[in-house]
């Protein structure tokens, strides 16, 4: 669904009051070209965005030129946003507007019918969905490391700047269950209506304009048994015994190694 660099282009950071980055680093990252942090700092000295960088490294990209950096336990930024999320919908700090125009199952409102009762995205935060935990910033600090008055103050930074350009890199969601911290992420840009305006963002990587060019044909694979890419490890060290019911092997019941 989508593409990879389906974002604003950094040039739109013009645009923006505050620029936040989820394990981006475009500085090593991207340095191909004139590289994504030199035009990413030439459109902040237009529109003077203030920059955060949430990141377990200190990286390149930051070098100086971020006004904060907040490090995180690395695999833990779809608590962090959740834990955001919760500031954002308790102070009234969401684009409600925009919420009922565009998405689904925000709340009851928009909740499909064929939904059960409570499944929608409000609820989880709050701790009326299945599990009953309510998001709150002392919980998401547990698990992040990130103090719960810094995501409190996070929150409201985001809520209350827009153009916001929310951003993620890589980091993210290269870990098991990655996708989810990428969803979780491209839900701030929602809850705030940032997607689809001028020094804002959808939440995904910076937008990236692409050459067409002529190549070689990619061979048809004759195997047709996979697995998901972070198991490839499991793979090698226990090949013979991962079946599709506990492993998630796809195409066969368990996993055919020569």
């Amino acid at each position: 669904y989508g593409g990879w660099a389906d974002g604003n282009s950094p040039s739109d950071i013009e645009n923006s009051k505050l620029v936040v980055l989820f394990g981006n680093n475009p500085g090593e990252t991207r340095m191909s070209g004139g590289g994504v942090t030199y035009y990413l700092e030439q459109a902040r000295q237009k529109s003077n965005a203030r920059m955060i960088i949430i990141d377990p490294r200190y990286t390149d990209t930051g070098a100086g030129r971020e006004d904060e950096w907040i490090p995180i336990r690395p695999g833990t930024d779809a608590a962090l946003v959740n834990g955001l999320a919760y500031v954002l919908i308790t102070e009234n700090m969401v684009d409600q507007p925009f919420l009922d125009k565009y998405c689904v199952g925000y709340d009851e409102k928009t909740l499909p019918a064929s939904a059960p009762k409570n499944g929608h995205y409000k609820a989880y935060i709050l701790g009326q969905g299945k599990d009953g935990i309510a998001k709150t910033p002392e919980w998401a600090a547990q698990i992040t490391g990130i103090p719960a008055d810094r995501i409190i103050k996070l929150a409201r930074e985001i809520g209350s700047a827009k153009p916001a350009y929310i951003c993620q890199g890589w980091g993210p969601q290269r870990h098991a269950n990655g996708e989810i911290a990428t969803r979780a992420i491209s839900m701030l840009a929602i809850l705030t209506g940032n997607v689809g305006i001028n020094g804002g963002n959808s939440g995904a990587r910076e937008g990236s304009y692409a050459l067409p060019f002529e190549r070689m044909p990619t061979l048809e694979n004759p195997v047709e048994t996979s697995i998901s890419m972070f198991m490839w490890t499991d793979a090698i060290e226990r090949g013979p015994e991962m079946t599709a019911l506990r492993d998630g092997v796809r195409g066969k019941d368990k996993l055919d190694v020569p």
